[in-house]
């Protein structure tokens, strides 16, 4: 099985327990309509302050390194951006993963539809070879930051990239959610999991 196999399908189970269509997800979910995707386990640097198990660390940046940094850049692109410039790049968050991080109640209107909310994620270069994700949180949109809110050490954040446009989903999966699905995730996949997707035809 190829290793982003098993992500989607988390992704896939984990809009479905909240009352999505199963068929659906298995289409949304896939190389049709994604081109890559990243997969974050959150260490406790990873977190929002209040959220930290150790709060002797300030840091409220993701610190992307390695091979994921090629979700956000070419290894070109990366080599010219200075380590000052702060870019927003397009996301779209889920209402109902909003929800579910917040143990609200969810109520699903359209089963082959995600509620999708768009907003903005800041990202920039740090001198080290690392892509600092959520650099500056006063200039994220709310929808991301209250994303964030809602994670926890060792929980995972999925980026994935749509294929037709240059926007990014975000998805914020517990762990105690993925490790039903996924017990061996640590030894299976990196901190930071970068994976191209295969186009898939109608």
């Amino acid at each position: 099985m190829a290793a982003y196999e098993p992500i989607l399908e988390l992704l896939r189970d984990y809009f479905s327990s909240m009352g999505y269509n199963n068929n659906y997800l298995k289409d949304y979910f896939s190389g049709r309509i994604f081109v890559e995707l990243l997969s974050i386990r959150l260490a406790n640097a990873n977190v929002c302050v209040r959220n930290k198990t150790d709060r002797k660390s300030h840091q409220s940046h993701i610190a992307i390194t390695g091979e994921a940094t090629h979700f956000f850049y070419t290894d070109t692109e990366f080599k010219n951006k200075d380590n000052i410039t702060i870019e927003k790049k397009p996301v779209r968050i889920s209402v109902d993963n909003i929800k579910s991080l917040n143990n609200s109640a969810i109520s699903i209107d359209t089963p082959l539809d995600l509620e999708l909310i768009d907003g903005v994620v800041t990202v920039g270069k740090r001198t080290q070879n690392q892509v600092q994700l959520s650099k500056k949180n006063s200039e994220n949109s709310e929808c991301f930051n209250t994303l964030r809110l809602g994670l926890f050490e060792n929980d995972l954040l999925i980026l994935l990239k749509y294929r037709e446009t240059d926007c990014i989903l975000a998805v914020g999966i517990p762990q105690i959610f993925y490790l039903d699905y996924i017990p061996n995730y640590a030894n299976k996949y990196e901190t930071n999991t970068y994976l191209r997707l295969p186009r898939i035809q109608n």
